[in-house]
């Protein structure tokens, strides 16, 4: 019995990598994403997201509940300024939200590049005046933001609350995976 659990034990994290499958999102970006993913169509990005930019790529599971992104920021920074853009768009994602809680805010190096990195839970609560009786929505998002020649490149995983279990320790798996050519345009 002890050793079916042993092995229980060791093969569960290897299931969680092995459903991952390399995309390439572009002919500069690639990142692996779960297998049940594929590309949002033109109503359900409609329906989900208000832009002024289109994204790069937005892609979802089946039941489009979990979603991952990839966009271009509006603003120029500088090779150099990753920390001061990390301190930029942390207070961005707080005045967001009506609640955050950040369980990650680090610079991270993945794939020789620097990623600032952020994974936090967030609320946003019903308006006490509403006339609907809706209770606050909680998301699970990872976002890493990179600069690649003066452009912010963002990539975003967001998930309802109740499924974190899951996202938590797949999110950061699918995020080391980023990868981006030096000669990106």
């Amino acid at each position: 019995m002890k050793s079916a659990f042993l092995i229980v034990c060791l093969v569960a994290p290897l299931s969680l990598i092995a459903q991952l499958s390399p995309t390439k999102v572009t002919d500069y970006i690639t990142v692996s994403l779960p297998s049940d993913f594929r590309p949002m169509n033109e109503q359900e990005i409609n329906s989900k997201y208000v832009y002024t930019r289109r994204p790069m790529a937005l892609y979802t599971d089946y039941g489009v509940t979990v979603d991952f992104g990839i966009n271009r920021g509006n603003n120029q920074w500088a090779q150099g300024d990753l920390n001061i853009l990390k301190d930029f768009y942390k207070a961005n994602i707080s005045s967001l939200y009506d609640e955050v809680s950040f369980t990650k805010d680090a610079i991270e190096t993945i794939n020789g590049r620097e990623f600032a990195v952020f994974e936090f839970v967030a609320i946003v609560k019903p308006e006490e005046d509403a006339i609907t009786n809706e209770s606050a929505l909680r998301t699970y998002s990872y976002i890493q933001y990179t600069i690649v020649n003066n452009q912010t490149l963002v990539f975003t995983l967001s998930s309802p609350y109740q499924h974190i279990r899951k996202w938590k320790d797949l999110a950061p798996q699918i995020m080391q995976s980023v990868s981006i050519k030096k000669n990106f345009k």
